[in-house]
């Protein structure tokens, strides 16, 4: 429905609102002066408000719905063509491939990539290709230069596409190792040994020091070392850790609902000329890229990206958020260890709670890796031999 929010001005403008109520004319009051009376009225029923008060001055002050569409093109039909013709410009030349750059010394490898990049549709000054598109071509690349390439990124960055790739280094030599240990690198409880090379000196369940030797690289023969060998393999224990959280009792979750728009904002003196607001969300995270901007006066066009959020209350004094709190501390203790370790079990040590925070402390049984190494190449065999 279209609405009118109308001022009324002249003398006693009050007693024309007992007129419109006794003609059943809808209205909705906004404000009234001894002089003015504003309010909102239905478009259709303008002209007749209008003709019942020929002796009041009326002003449109402001138009809703389609109208206020539709007044918007009447007086600014030349500045939002101009709008219009220069954003399907922006949008056509940002959409082409200015630039290629390849972040790689070697100048065959160079040369190979843009070969295959130009075979399979990117090409310098044309249209760029879709996300997916670059992803299949990226895999379909390296799939071909199997023997030549062990990774390869093709970066989307403005109107210029960045690759960057890894050779691969074939046949490495198993030679090059040195004569080394297999050793402990933190305490814990052996819970797996893969020993592929070398004699193993420790056993599962095992509760081990840091630096303690678990895979030898000293070969003995009744007791007797016989050589020096590069011990390899891996080792995992169970290591204990204690995690500290200090959190707010409330806060505020978002949670992204998948929705996105772009729309084209028009900013002057600070404020939004545009239709922006027909197109906003409630809550909403903004990208903005700026399209034109003076530096003499406040005036500024972007195109703007929004992406659609929930925001949700979470309390952690409930039992039910005990669950967030793990694995809040999970994520706290990857961000320390990595992602390659397994959660064996958590316990809660202490639990604090005050009026706007909580404070938990939680111990973990985690199962990793420990295997680190320790050289044998300044052992001397026949020395050893000897304190034996």
């Amino acid at each position: 429905m279209n609405h009118y929010i109308i001022k009324i001005e002249g003398r006693r403008p009050s007693s024309l609102l007992s007129l419109l109520i006794i003609l059943k004319i809808p209205f909705i009051k906004k404000n009234e002066t001894k002089d003015s009376l504003i309010i909102e009225i239905e478009e259709d029923q303008f002209q007749r408000v209008k003709k019942l008060s020929p002796t009041y001055e009326i002003t449109i002050i402001k138009r809703t719905g389609m109208s206020y569409l539709l007044n918007l093109y009447k007086t600014k039909k030349i500045f939002l063509f101009s709008i219009l013709f220069a954003f399907l410009v922006i949008t056509v030349l940002t959409n082409i491939t200015f630039s290629i750059r390849i972040v790689e010394t070697d100048s065959a490898v160079k040369e190979m990539l843009l070969d295959d990049l130009k075979e399979n549709g990117i090409i310098k000054y044309h249209f760029k290709v879709p996300y997916k598109k670059k992803e299949q071509i990226r895999q379909k690349i390296l799939d071909k230069e199997k023997d030549s390439l062990e990774w390869l990124e093709i970066e989307e960055i403005g109107t210029m596409y960045q690759v960057k790739a890894i050779k691969r280094v074939n046949n490495p030599k198993e030679e090059n190792l040195t004569p080394r240990s297999i050793v402990a690198k933190k305490k814990g409880r052996i819970t797996r040994i893969e020993a592929d090379y070398g004699e193993v000196t420790a056993k599962k369940n095992d509760v081990v020091e840091k630096g303690d030797t678990l895979i030898s690289g000293l070969i003995k023969n009744k007791d007797e070392i016989k050589t020096k060998v590069a011990a390899k393999g891996k080792v995992y224990a169970e290591v204990w850790y204690q995690v500290n959280l200090n959190l707010p009792t409330i806060y505020q979750e978002e949670t992204k609902t998948g929705n996105q728009k772009n729309i084209l904002e028009i900013l002057f003196l600070d404020k939004n000329i545009f239709i922006s607001e027909l197109f906003k969300y409630q809550n909403s995270i903004n990208k903005e890229k700026v399209i034109y901007h003076n530096n003499l006066i406040p005036f500024r066009i972007s195109f703007t990206k929004k992406e659609e959020i929930n925001i949700k209350q979470v309390t952690y004094q409930n039992k039910s958020s005990q669950k967030e709190i793990e694995q809040l501390a999970i994520k706290k203790l990857k961000q320390r260890l990595g992602n390659d370790i397994k959660i064996l079990s958590i316990n809660v040590l202490k639990k604090k709670t005050s009026a706007d925070r909580i404070e938990v402390e939680l111990f973990f049984k985690v199962e990793e890796d420990i295997t680190s190494y320790s050289s044998l190449e300044n052992i001397d065999i026949t020395l050893e031999n000897q304190k034996e």
